[in-house]
């Protein structure tokens, strides 16, 4: 675990970027402002009418209250039982290890938060339920990177991951602690700062010119405008929160956007509908591609923005009109589209299957065929359900009421199958891992729509959100920092401010926060009258060091804070990076290598003792080597403390595929190799291989599986050697 972090007085670049020492934070928090005071909790005097009793959410809640019995007492209980710990160890930081939990849980959090529950029908005492919904939440927030050091976070896809978690801690707002309030907001925030400086993907540009081909854009900016438009609702008084709000507009009207759009001049919220477009990511007639085929489950993705009134509704406020842009189109497509056989698979028709009478059916009709199998239905129920309560079905013959009630009604015959609550048999039915868990957050998002429908007049709004100067933050923070800062020995660290305002920023400070007994000696800086012009940039370097002593952790977070006025109001960005603290002086680096195979020219094995961390920098073994393996020649015989490898790729978060997988660290000695320490199945970025009481003059790693990756060869960054008492 990484020691608490305590701020030192930040250097004063050219004596005058003055910093006032102050008292440390918690662990890993770097921002002083609590991110949690940006926080409206919902105000649930707001929503007085009770529970629908319509049958089709009674149907919906059957269907939620089913998942919750599977997850309460089914799935936990095998999945985390055995834990005892305040938060739960997730596995890992991938996505099977982040969405299906924050899915399972934000299930819980809306039967919960509504009034929902019912233990008869579930079998779990409600406060029971509550304390596996908040450990749920909670847990993630705290693994993720804002909160610790390595964890999940800020990549691709992460915000839909964060999204369920944060919905279903806003829910159970009361229900969690200061400190996991503190967490779970610190999470949103630093999702929702990915995209200050965000560009939006797209399929195709708007020259005709495909950039992805067969993998539109739709779905995942329809899942980001939806973390952004939760990040508004739950956090107005954030500073950010204006930049947020306009990417969040953009993000809706550009989802599911036509080619033809971008000649359109109807006012979407503010601007000219061509205004906010730089491509399409659907095809005119309401279709789209993605796993290189017509794809009905895709279609259903828009409910990720048409759904943004979940969010707005239970914050009091209206919902921007960008939500609904083309979603009677999309919804159209599935309702009323015929595809044509051939060329498309047999029989031909609808996706939505009518019967002889040409009433609604369950049954889908797959244009290309389906990847994720044979039986899903919970995401045709979901946008059904906002197309009915929010009016976009008035394009198809077949009211989207009518199409709710036969996929709900076969969802409830799938679970009567089972005594658990559980939807899927047969792995063909839904071949996704998380599937159950993705039935709960579906069936929580339709449910809360026939909540919410019943509770409050949900309303939309085409009000422009314009975004001032001052509402950007106007710098960027970049910290540079090593690796590994050894014991006792001075490593550099340096801080990067750069304007990106057209105004300057005024008292500009930056603060270092290091554990308890860290020091830091001022090397470099430059900046001018505690200003920073527009378009400047300033530097701060320090030549950190950990404390030699024996007992210092194994691994730090370090993190930095600038501070700064930017028209008028206090601003902050801060940053932190988990480090690796080995003992000594690193006596691999530089040394000559040898290796057994390397996959191109520009990847030897001199590469895993260069010091860097880059992509580029790191020794990749031929394909056709079975066994690869290294060996650094250290030159003279060395008491060897332990040896750190590096492996992995920063462009995938170091995606456990891609990490060494199985193999063993060695030394040679007098006597001949000596085993250190044997890996199998590793899938972490570092690893150490305690080397106390051996003294040899090589080092090799003998590869038995180069990687769990398709291209199986290895992605070694470092093999770092600490010499005792260095």
């Amino acid at each position: 675990m990484s020691a608490p972090l305590r701020r030192l007085a930040g250097l004063v670049l050219a004596a005058v970027l003055p910093v006032a020492a102050v008292a440390g934070p918690a662990p890993s928090a770097v921002a002083a402002t609590p991110a949690a005071d940006a926080v409206a909790p919902i105000d649930w005097d707001r929503f007085d009418a009770g529970l629908p009793g319509d049958a089709q959410a009674e149907r919906t809640r059957a269907i939620l209250l089913n998942s919750s019995e599977y997850t309460l007492r089914t799935w936990f209980p095998a999945r985390y039982g055995a834990q005892t710990g305040e938060y739960l160890d997730l596995g890992g930081v991938g996505e099977g290890h982040i969405r299906p939990p924050g899915s399972a849980a934000l299930g819980l959090a809306t039967v919960l938060a509504t009034g929902a529950y019912d233990a008869a029908a579930t079998g779990v005492p409600e406060e029971q339920a509550r304390e596996v919904a908040v450990r749920l939440i909670t847990s993630i927030a705290y693994r993720h990177e804002a909160n610790s050091a390595g964890g999940w976070g800020t990549e691709w896809q992460s915000a839909l991951w964060a999204f369920n978690a944060a919905f279903g801690g806003w829910l159970l707002w009361d229900d969690l602690s200061g400190a996991d309030r503190e967490r779970l907001a610190r999470m949103v925030r630093a999702e929702a700062d990915v995209f200050l400086d965000y560009t939006v993907p797209y399929y195709q540009r708007p020259d005709g010119t495909v950039v992805t081909p067969g993998d539109s854009k739709a779905e995942e900016n329809a899942w980001n405008a939806a973390f952004l438009n939760l990040a508004v609702a739950m956090m107005p008084a954030n500073p950010n929160v204006a930049v947020w709000q306009d990417k969040a507009l953009e993000l809706m009207i550009s989802a599911y956007s036509r080619p033809g759009d971008q000649l359109e001049d109807t006012e979407v919220n503010g601007k000219p509908l061509s205004d906010w477009l730089n491509g399409s990511n659907i095809f005119a007639d309401g279709t789209l591609v993605n796993h290189s085929r017509i794809h009905p489950d895709y279609f259903t993705s828009i409910a990720n923005s048409v759904g943004a009134p979940l969010a707005y509704a239970l914050a009091g406020r209206d919902t921007p009109r960008a939500a609904l842009h083309n979603a009677g189109v999309v919804y159209e497509a599935l309702a009323d589209h015929v595809f044509a056989a051939p060329p498309n698979a047999a029989p031909g028709g609808t996706i939505y299957v009518r019967d002889a009478a040409g009433a609604a059916t369950a049954d889908v009709y797959y244009p290309q065929g389906n990847d994720w199998g044979t039986s899903r239905q919970m995401h045709f129920l979901l946008l059904d359900t906002l197309a009915d309560s929010y009016g976009f079905d008035a394009g198809s013959d077949v009211p989207a009421a009518d199409w709710a009630a036969a996929h709900a009604q076969r969802v409830l015959d799938m679970q009567a199958r089972f005594d658990d609550g559980r939807t899927y048999g047969a792995a063909s039915e839904d071949t996704y891992s998380g599937r159950e868990q993705w039935v709960a957050l579906l069936a929580a998002r339709t449910y809360l729509t026939h909540w919410l429908d019943h509770n409050t007049d949900v309303a939309f709004t085409n009000q422009a959100f314009p975004v001032r100067p001052g509402d950007r933050p106007g710098a960027t923070l970049t910290l540079a920092a090593a690796a590994s800062y050894p014991r006792g020995v001075a490593t550099p660290l340096s801080v990067t401010v750069r304007s990106t305002s057209a105004a300057p920023l005024n008292r500009l400070a930056i603060d270092l926060e290091l554990p308890d007994g860290w020091t830091a000696t001022p090397a470099s800086g430059s900046a001018a009258g505690g200003v920073l012009a527009p378009g400047a940039t300033a530097t701060v370097t320090w030549q950190v060091t950990a404390p030699a002593d024996d007992t210092t952790p194994g691994a730090a977070t370090l993190g930095v804070t600038a501070r700064y006025r930017h028209y008028g109001t206090e601003r902050e960005l801060g940053q932190t990076k988990a480090v690796a603290v080995p003992p000594g002086v690193n006596v691999a680096l530089g040394r000559p290598v040898t290796v057994s195979s390397q996959l191109r020219a520009n990847t030897g094995g001199a590469l895993a003792v260069d010091g860097g961390f880059a992509d580029a920098s790191r020794w990749l073994s031929a394909e056709s080597d079975a066994a690869p393996w290294l060996v650094v020649d250290l030159g003279r015989p060395v008491d060897i403390a332990e040896v750190d490898v590096y492996s992995g790729y920063v462009n995938t978060n170091h995606d456990p595929t891609t990490t060494l997988k199985d193999f063993t660290v060695e030394v040679r000695t007098p006597a001949g190799w000596q085993q250190l320490a044997a890996f199998t199945g590793n899938v972490d970025h570092r690893v150490v291989a305690d080397g106390a009481g051996v003294t040899g003059d090589q080092v090799r790693l003998s590869i038995t599986d180069p990687s769990g990756s398709t291209i199986d060869v290895t992605r070694v960054f470092e093999v770092e050697v600490y010499e005792e008492g260095s």
